[in-house]
């Protein structure tokens, strides 16, 4: 019995100082990003080096979309580190292995997936991810998760609704822009690209918010504290396309 719990007890510490090791990398990843540049409050990390004006450039897009978007970017910082290298990616991406981008707020920690800072685009698995999807986006998109969660704490946004996180997220990383008619009729239609599951796209959920900020006049702080439904807001936005024109 004693055998017994002293192997229990060394199977609970290894898994303690595995995770303690596993949150001191997300926290401080800057050993393992060797390549840097900075504007402003925002950082770019990268284990392969770039070029110093492309990177400033990505930068200063990524900055010209928050800006244009309901959420303020504060005085940062907000690390974005590049995991180039697939042992990197899969150390810091954790069970986000498909992903993008992911966002451990509030470490400000951002990670993006295989990338090139030279020429502005990310890589899945398949091959450079499709424009208008830049690595100026995916920048901007995981930041503004960060400024989620600095206008609300970490726990009201762990909660929030999917449709609200990924599509003011979306929304952000975007620009403030979204063709609310192109992507109502998309939606109506049932196109693959409306189909978040299907795609990992926001889309949808980025229409979503759009129609409820530019449409419904909501500030982004009544939409954050309305944990409305997906549902409930799709119903809304049909009824107003249904609705005669006047």
């Amino acid at each position: 019995m004693r055998i017994i719990r002293r192997l229990i007890l060394g199977f609970i510490t290894v898994i303690v100082l595995l995770g303690a090791s596993a949150a001191a990398v997300l926290a401080y990843p800057q050993p393992l990003f060797a390549y840097h540049a900075e504007r402003g409050a925002l950082q770019l990390w990268s284990d392969q080096p770039f070029d110093a004006a492309k990177a400033n450039d990505v930068l200063a897009d990524a900055e010209r979309r928050i800006a244009r978007s309901p959420l303020p970017i504060g005085s940062g910082p907000h690390r974005v580190f590049i995991a180039n290298a697939e042992w990197r990616r899969r150390l810091v991406f954790l069970w986000n292995h498909g992903a993008g981008g992911v966002n451990y707020y509030p470490l400000r920690s951002i990670f993006i997936r295989r990338a090139d800072v030279d020429g502005d685009r990310v890589f899945g698995n398949a091959g450079p991810v499709p424009l208008p999807r830049t690595l100026a986006y995916f920048a901007a998109h995981e930041v503004g998760h960060s400024l989620i969660g600095e206008r609300i704490g970490a726990l009201a946004n762990h909660r929030l609704p999917r449709w609200i996180r990924e599509g003011l997220a979306d929304y952000i990383g975007f620009g403030a822009q979204a063709d609310i008619d192109v992507l109502t009729r998309a939606l109506i239609a049932n196109e693959v690209e409306m189909n978040p599951q299907a795609t990992g796209l926001y889309a949808r959920y980025r229409l979503l918010v759009a129609y409820h900020l530019e449409r419904e006049g909501w500030s982004v702080d009544r939409l954050l504290a309305s944990n409305l439904a997906q549902e409930e807001a799709e119903q809304h936005l049909l009824a107003a396309a249904a609705a005669p024109r006047r």
